[in-house]
């Protein structure tokens, strides 16, 4: 009777402790279907679980299993955690093809793992599968039918889309040529850049006035500058407001010139101006030494000037 209670407590240990390492470290290789027709695929399924503790290291698999069963697609490692048997899964599926028919082995799936504070690896190794790849079976009693030519199947829109943009380019470029020696036998630029606004002569003469109060010329002494510069704002001004031709014209002369012009400017003005062009004649022909009121005067008279004929224009 101890003998018996022994052996049972050795084949229950054994029972137990085969429980759980099968448990622990499981390895798994199964097969869709163990046959199929030649050149059809199917999924070889991989299954590795063990401890979270464990470091597992996945096989590699090249582009064959063997020299007659070959991979032609993977999937991404997928991985499930257990909590409550402290285990994870590791998965992959390979999708697989054979061209020639045959029974053949697919031989065991070794995976290696480790404990994270140990050095030593261990192997585990899947079951072998077989596969059968079988031919299509060919009917001998029938006539052979003759070979088909190629059949030609019509153009998509990807495919004419490229022929497409290669006209519409040879297009643009004939267009392009075109134009271009159209220019250039007229002697035209290729392209003409748009024309800057052009600036009243108004804005440009009182800018230049304004600039030229700031610097202040004749209270540092350059009197002559100061009064020539005044007469050149002035003389531009005329000239490419009433069209005369200022800058060659003595004093008089630019006076005479109003009184030619339909458009009238009254004496009044003509009376300013008149006293800023000879107090400039003195100052730079005869060195006369104005007054600071008089340097003043002929700004201020140049700037009433340049206002007034503006408000007169306006007005028309």
């Amino acid at each position: 009777m101890r003998y018996k209670t022994i052996i049972f407590v050795i084949l229950l240990l054994m029972y137990f402790n085969g429980g759980i390492f099968a448990q622990t470290f499981v390895a798994k290789a199964t097969l869709d279907t163990n046959s199929i027709l030649i050149g059809d695929q199917i999924n070889l399924n991989i299954e590795f679980s063990s401890s979270k503790n464990n470091i597992v290291i996945w096989p590699l698999f090249n582009d064959t299993i063997t020299n007659e069963i070959e991979i032609i697609g993977k999937s991404e490692i997928d991985t499930i955690i257990t909590e409550q048997q402290d285990l994870i899964t590791l998965k992959q599926i390979l999708k697989i093809t054979s061209f020639d028919s045959g029974y053949y082995e697919i031989p065991p799936v070794k995976f290696i793992y480790r404990e994270k504070n140990d050095t030593a690896t261990y192997n585990v190794f899947t079951a072998p599968l077989f596969l059968n790849v079988l031919t299509i079976p060919v009917d001998t009693t029938k006539a052979m039918m003759p070979i088909k030519g190629p059949i030609s199947a019509p153009y998509t829109l990807r495919e004419a889309v490229p022929w497409i943009l290669i006209g519409v380019g040879v297009l643009l470029i004939g267009l392009f040529l075109f134009y271009y020696f159209r220019k250039r036998k007229k002697k035209e630029p290729l392209f003409k850049l748009k024309p800057k606004p052009k600036i009243p002569p108004h804005v440009i003469a009182l800018n230049a006035l304004e600039k030229l109060r700031i610097n202040k010329l004749w209270q540092s002494g350059k009197i002559k500058e100061y009064h020539t510069e005044i007469t050149d704002i002035i003389r531009v001004y005329i000239h490419d407001r009433f069209g005369i031709d200022a800058m060659e014209m003595t004093t008089n002369e630019i006076l005479e010139s109003f009184n030619k012009k339909s458009e009238k400017v009254d004496d009044r003005l003509k009376n300013k101006l008149k006293q800023t062009l000879m107090l400039a004649d003195l100052v730079k022909f005869a060195k006369e030494k104005p007054l600071p009121l008089e340097n003043d005067k002929s700004l201020n008279n140049s700037i009433d000037f340049v206002k007034e004929t503006i408000r007169k224009i306006e007005n028309n």
